[in-house]
């Protein structure tokens, strides 16, 4: 990209305001990310529960079973969505001239948006254990990790809490919410600023993360005793790491801001004019994504040893792909706007509950059908369907009583949203 623009006046109207992770801004969206969001999050509770369905050999169910197990990658969906949602305020900022985002507001959104909901699930699920596994290792020290986001630095930590496996992203995540402004709070200190140099910067970020991702994934490795999920949970946790660890998952947070810099760009130099071509680009970023999938869906349970530094779901190039839709999806003429369909738009206003909530359903139903929605225990698909919609009836209720009486009171709070806030943040 060319040197950035000239700095815009505070008035400015040249380019519609950018997103935030905040469900409540409807002023503020980026065309695409809803939908995405949506998919993310339904992927991720439609992996769960097809993990119930036994092998379909002969069947395009078999073929539905096995990209539907493939939902795992919605976490890279997560990451990017969030790098670039949360990065484009300070990008505004950066292509702009105006100062650094204030980050006692950037804080307390962030505070506002995760802590509710995630101690409230963190609460129910570690009662709920406490009553179902009471014999689980590391209870206490997991659940510690888990109320200051550390979980994610050691394997008897990595599932703060037994019965609700998909809490360990969230740490990872907050860790990527740390790292994104300190790295841009560089990227700030330099004395001039222009595209190129930010370009620069940031490919410079992304190698240092790379080297650190190599050196954690060759030197972290835990010990092979009490490794794999026959040990449950802890071993599993001891099989994924360190693949799995939160610099790694930085570097696809890293790649959302690449996509928000590009989004930023185009709402500077060509006031955010929708044309056709990102469409296409939108179009070929998700084709592609699919395709990944497709190509890759067996075996059921998606490998990752074989991919580039061991990470998970295809890294780099499904979240490249993602990153280059949202791209495509936030100045295109049409898809965006099927993306951001009312029913997406729903749920991804209430996806954050989807996913804290949806797991511990789940090992409830399992704990009392007497092994009935064990891995692989349904044969019949009819019967099959019939239980994961039921499933996903109930995490729709309960995710939107998380969000109406837990996350959106939080936001909508005067601690949440107080304090002068400059432009673009």
């Amino acid at each position: 990209m060319p040197d950035a623009p000239a700095p815009l006046a505070p008035t400015a109207t040249a380019a519609p305001p950018l997103a935030t992770t905040d469900p409540t801004d409807r002023a503020s969206r980026i065309a695409g990310a809803d939908g995405l969001r949506a998919l993310a999050a339904l992927w991720v509770v439609g992996s769960h529960l097809f993990q119930r369905l036994a092998p379909q050999p002969g069947s395009w169910v078999e073929d539905v079973r096995l990209v539907m197990m493939k939902g795992p990658f919605g976490v890279s969906i997560f990451f990017v969505l969030s790098g670039m949602l949360l990065s484009a305020p300070f990008w505004r900022a950066y292509l702009t001239g105006r100062p650094f985002p204030r980050i006692g507001h950037y804080t307390r959104r962030r505070v506002a948006r995760i802590l509710p909901g995630f101690y409230a699930s963190l609460a129910v699920s570690s009662v709920v254990a406490l009553a179902l596994v009471p014999d689980a290792p590391y209870r206490l020290v997991r659940l510690l990790a888990g109320v200051t986001f550390t979980s994610g630095f050691h394997w008897a930590t990595f599932f703060p809490v037994p019965l609700n496996g998909p809490l360990w992203s969230i740490g990872f995540e907050v860790v990527s919410y740390v790292l994104m402004p300190l790295a841009m709070w560089g990227l700030f200190r330099l004395h001039r600023r222009s595209t190129r140099i930010a370009v620069a910067y940031w490919v410079a970020v992304m190698a240092v993360v790379v080297g650190a991702n190599q050196w954690i994934v060759t030197t972290l490795v835990p010990s092979a005793e009490g490794r794999g999920w026959q040990y449950g949970d802890v071993g599993g946790a001891k099989e994924w790491m360190p693949s799995y660890n939160p610099v790694g998952f930085f570097a696809h947070f890293c790649l959302g801001i690449a996509a928000a810099a590009a989004i930023t760009w185009w709402q500077l130099r060509r006031d955010g004019r929708r044309h056709w071509g990102f469409d296409l680009l939108a179009a070929a970023g998700l084709g592609g994504a699919a395709w990944l999938v497709w190509v890759n869906r067996e075996p059921a349970e998606p490998l990752y040893l074989t991919n580039y530094q061991g990470q998970p779901y295809l890294f780099p190039w499904f979240a490249g792909l993602v990153a280059v839709a949202l791209v495509g999806l936030a100045h295109s003429r049409v898809l965006g706007r099927l993306a951001d369909n009312r029913f997406a738009r729903f749920t991804a206003r209430v996806s954050f509950g989807i996913y804290i909530w949806h797991y511990l359903l789940i090992s409830v139903v399992e704990h009392y059908s007497d092994g009935g929605l064990a891995y692989g225990a349904i044969t019949d698909p009819g019967t099959h369907l019939a239980v994961s919609a039921a499933i996903v009836a109930v995490t729709y209720a309960i995710a939107t009583a998380s969000w109406r009486w837990i996350e959106r009171p939080a936001l909508t709070s005067r601690w949440a949203r107080g304090g002068a806030v400059r432009p673009g943040c």
